[in-house]
């Protein structure tokens, strides 16, 4: 039997970033489900619990942490959608050689769930769950302009300097002009997903349901696919997390190997 965890530092974007795999107890090989962060979130509480779930459910959990986060080089202010999207790249090439793996599921969370869009479909990935992404890519920021403090060449919000997120909890101002040049990606993308599970709560604060990510995903995500609208809830999915932890790996058993 395989140690319950293996902890690894692989190289990206210049630096290196940090990546856990959480062996379930079986024999191996069997599938990787990455659990990607968002922007300003982190793994205790909610993906934590996300990952023990899917160990319990028989696939190794990939924890990793995008640059400029916990224990990854860099700090927030190094962040840009390139760099996350090389992150989750190399994340993916990573898994694709370990010889205890086969078959991967990616569960992205708010923005990484839009960078797995972004990055589009790959033939390594057998089912996706969704956990709130934004489909109007760099439109999903303004509201952080708007509440924040712009000063100099960066900007700052209160959400952006938390315990696991390093430096002064700021962003480049033009952090949302390079969004814009995924706009795009992201919304042809969408029509050629295979296999997502998408999730979206009615009172969600970040990704509101008036702002049209969810009608739009309905639209254009390919069958099979399930769209799971929750009354009430938040980004986080408060008073919902079991429910989708549960709905999500039942979703990922249907498409990855046993």
């Amino acid at each position: 039997m395989r140690e319950k965890t293996k902890k690894y530092f692989i190289k990206s974007e210049g630096g290196k970033i940090y990546v856990e795999l959480g062996y379930p107890a079986r024999t191996m090989p069997c599938p990787a489900i990455i659990v990607a962060h968002g922007l300003r979130s982190y793994y205790p509480g909610f993906l934590d619990m996300f990952a023990k779930a899917i160990r319990k459910a028989g696939f190794i959990s990939v924890k990793f942490h995008f640059l400029g986060t916990g224990k990854s080089d860099g700090k927030f202010e190094d962040k840009t959608t390139a760099a996350m999207l090389k992150n989750y790249e190399d994340v993916l090439d990573f898994l694709s050689i370990q010889k205890d793996i086969k078959g991967i599921g990616v569960v992205g969370r708010s923005n990484a769930g839009s960078l797995a869009v972004i990055h589009g479909p790959d033939k390594r990935i057998g089912a996706y769950a969704l956990l709130a992404p934004g489909v109007y890519y760099s439109d999903e920021m303004k509201k952080f302009l708007s509440g924040g403090e712009k000063k100099g060449k960066f900007f700052y919000h209160k959400s952006f300097k938390r315990k696991h997120t390093k430096g002064a909890g700021r962003l480049p101002v033009d952090f949302i002009g390079e969004m814009k040049k995924f706009d795009n990606s992201i919304l042809s993308n969408a029509a050629k997903m295979k296999h997502v599970i998408l999730f979206q709560s009615t009172k969600d604060e970040a990704c509101t349901m008036k702002e049209g990510h969810f009608d739009y995903w309905k639209a254009h995500l390919p069958e099979p696919k399930k769209m799971v609208l929750i009354e009430g809830g938040n980004h986080s999915y408060k008073g919902h997390k079991r429910f989708v932890i549960n709905e999500s790996i039942k979703w990922l058993k249907k498409y990855l190997p046993a």
